[in-house]
């Protein structure tokens, strides 16, 4: 290896520790701002989720910067990998369907999480105990969970049945 070589390793290694440290910073403080204001923790999930995807991207670009990778290279690469990403959504078309209903369903709020809902006309009914990626995981009357698919909640009526005081649910979904 030569004087460059090493020198591009230790930039590498003090840019990507940087950013690493800054992501870990921004997570924390996010983290102090949702126990002061009592954000909802799904919200506070979202908002890591989003840090650590910028800062792995963050990453990519600072590699492809020190390393001065052709970016025509990096370009085909990029495209042949979002072809083939095209037709794999293709593919699981209902997944992709149940990823932008929760995401519409994440910003519009339709019902929140500790709310009684109905799934009507299949009676479906529970309290919202998270709204995930695929589906929205409810808890019935006798203590099962029921993980419905976002998308259904787009074909069907959604009737909220009451809203449920915080400490009265003493079952909490187990971790993902």
């Amino acid at each position: 290896m030569n004087q460059v070589e090493i020198n591009k390793v230790i930039l590498s290694v003090v840019i990507l520790l940087i950013i690493y440290l800054f992501s870990n910073l921004l997570k924390i403080t996010a983290k102090r701002t949702q126990q002061k204001f009592k954000i909802r923790k799904s919200r506070y999930f979202a908002i890591r989720r989003f840090f650590t995807t910028a800062s792995i991207l963050l990453m990519f670009f600072s590699l492809i910067l020190i390393w001065n990778v052709n970016i025509k290279n990096v370009w085909v690469s990029l495209t042949g990998i979002m072809a083939l990403v095209a037709i794999a959504f293709f593919a699981v078309w209902s997944l992709v369907g149940n990823i932008l209903a929760g995401i519409i369903i994440y910003f519009t709020s339709p019902f929140k999480i500790e709310d009684t809902i109905e799934v009507m006309p299949d009676g479906i009914c529970g309290t919202v105990l998270a709204v995930n990626t695929f589906y929205t995981v409810l808890l019935d009357t006798d203590g099962s969970y029921i993980s419905v698919p976002n998308s259904l909640f787009f074909q069907k009526y959604i009737r909220l049945v009451k809203k449920q005081d915080k400490n009265q649910h003493s079952k909490s979904l187990p971790s993902e």
